[in-house]
């Protein structure tokens, strides 16, 4: 991820159930730029994980080729968008766009 002063953030993870089309359970974690586990504060950041949180990612289908993707994490709207994790999800979803998009070509 890339903050807005420019810094980049590094993230690992492990996948911990998917069913295809409906549902992803995962759980994340800091990393260096080699996929090393690193505490938040490696980059200066006050955040009290949760060890093995899980998030929910599901998938609903809309028609019409649209798909409604919902996110369930561990923090409050506010706590993810003070720490930067709704603007690193939005980053992510634009990166994912432009893979579809270009599968499309």
């Amino acid at each position: 991820m890339r903050a807005p002063d420019g810094r980049e953030f590094w993230n690992g993870g492990e996948y911990h159930e998917i069913i295809l089309h409906e549902k992803i359970v995962y759980s994340m974690h800091f990393a260096d730029a080699k996929g090393n586990k690193v505490e938040p504060a490696y980059y200066g950041i006050e955040h009290e994980a949760i060890d093995d949180a899980h998030d929910v990612i599901t998938f609903e289908d809309l028609g019409d080729g649209q798909t409604k993707l919902t996110l369930i994490g561990n923090e409050s709207m506010e706590s993810a968008k003070n720490s930067g994790e709704v603007e690193g999800w939005n980053q992510i979803l634009d990166k994912f766009a432009a893979v579809i998009a270009g599968l499309r070509n």
